[in-house]
């Protein structure tokens, strides 16, 4: 009876742990698993977990990642909010691979913002063939021009008129339209290739962007998760 009663309690303590313990330590794995990929702080990635137990069952009812000034890939974001619910992950893979990886989401929606500069200097990086390149954002259309030599002699002026938009899940600069002034001669073309700024598949939390604006000197990205 006595033994019985010592494994009660032992089980009754194990239990107060896990619901207490439980949700800090998904949110700690959970942002040592974001921060291979995302530069956030530990403060910046809230999960939520009642009971706490759930935890042991690979499920908590919220997680919350917000950050700022942090570089994924090759693109530098201002800040990025991420809340998701009824969200599921498997704890075997987590103890195995010892690195937490969600596996879906009931909802979840996301907003990232990233700056004109940002944009700007990726921009005079993708324009091949110009010089002096220059950066106008006009509400939403982005207008790239620049210095080129035609036939290698003559000088002429090129000004690139687009705008940034979604192609399934990458972020394009998507050009509308392109001008060439020289010798007095003027050319306009339309249909050119569009210049992928970041492939979205790869992002942590399973993200998938659905819409793009341009408000002032910011891009904001929208977007929700996807459920399985």
């Amino acid at each position: 009876m006595k033994k019985l009663i010592t494994l009660l309690i032992i089980a009754a303590a194990v239990l107060v742990g896990v619901n207490a313990f439980g949700p800090k330590t998904a949110e700690v794995a959970l942002h040592y698993a974001l921060s291979q990929k995302m530069d956030l702080k530990p403060e910046d990635v809230r999960v939520e977990a009642s009971p706490g137990m759930k935890v042991l069952l690979g499920e908590l009812d919220a997680v919350s990642v917000h950050g700022k000034a942090f570089r994924v890939g090759g693109l530098m974001f201002d800040s990025f909010d991420c809340d998701l619910q009824g969200v599921k992950f498997s704890p075997m893979d987590a103890l195995l691979d010892q690195q937490m990886t969600l596996a879906s989401a009931a909802h979840g929606e996301m907003s990232a913002s990233v700056s004109s500069n940002e944009l700007r200097n990726f921009l005079v990086e993708k324009v091949d063939g110009l010089k002096d390149v220059s950066v106008v954002f006009l509400g939403d259309t982005i207008e790239v021009s620049g210095s080129a030599k035609l036939g290698g002699l003559l000088n002429a002026r090129a000004v690139i008129h687009g705008r940034f938009g979604m192609d399934e899940k990458k972020l394009m600069f998507i050009p509308d339209d392109v001008t060439v002034e020289g010798f007095g001669m003027k050319y306009r073309a339309r249909g050119l290739g569009s210049a992928e700024v970041y492939d979205f598949s790869e992002f942590p939390l399973g993200i998938v962007p659905d819409s793009v604006m341009m408000h002032g000197d910011v891009l904001t990205i929208h977007g929700q998760t996807a459920a399985h």
